[in-house]
């Protein structure tokens, strides 16, 4: 007998398993790639193939977090649309100025006055002319 082994080795298994093949998706945020022809759907960022019901599963809870999300930039957009400005400068005034607790001063005396004193208002080219001949 010989010690060789024969060139053609045929092999009757049907099927081997390994279990050290770590083929499990770990991809956070998922999102997913269906293949119609072989009917499979596979993670888009690492390609591995996913169970169908885990993909759905998945998706339907990330629903939730896309309609949060929804929320969060519709919420963002209210506040663009209501963002003026202009009226910035009297939103803090009126902030500061609520229950009377703190009273602006005059930037040229520093006396302070209360907003009710207000009564006079001149064009801006005359005040601007007014407050350059101040501070000159």
């Amino acid at each position: 007998m010989s010690d060789r082994l024969p060139d053609k080795i045929v092999d009757i298994d049907q099927i081997r398993i390994n279990r050290n093949i770590d083929k499990k998706c770990k991809c956070l945020n998922r999102s997913f790639v269906l293949d119609t022809t072989n009917e499979t759907v596979h993670c888009r960022g690492c390609g591995v193939e996913v169970n169908a019901y885990d993909a759905m599963l998945e998706m339907a809870n990330g629903a939730n977090r896309l309609r949060d999300q929804v929320e969060k930039l519709l919420e963002q957009r209210k506040q663009i649309l209501d963002y003026k400005p202009w009226l910035l400068t009297i939103r803090n005034l009126e902030k500061r100025y609520r229950g009377k607790k703190m009273l602006p001063c005059c930037p040229r005396c520093e006396e302070p006055f209360y907003l009710e004193e207000l009564d006079l208002w001149l064009s801006k080219p005359f005040a601007d002319a007014r407050i350059k001949k101040w501070k000159g």
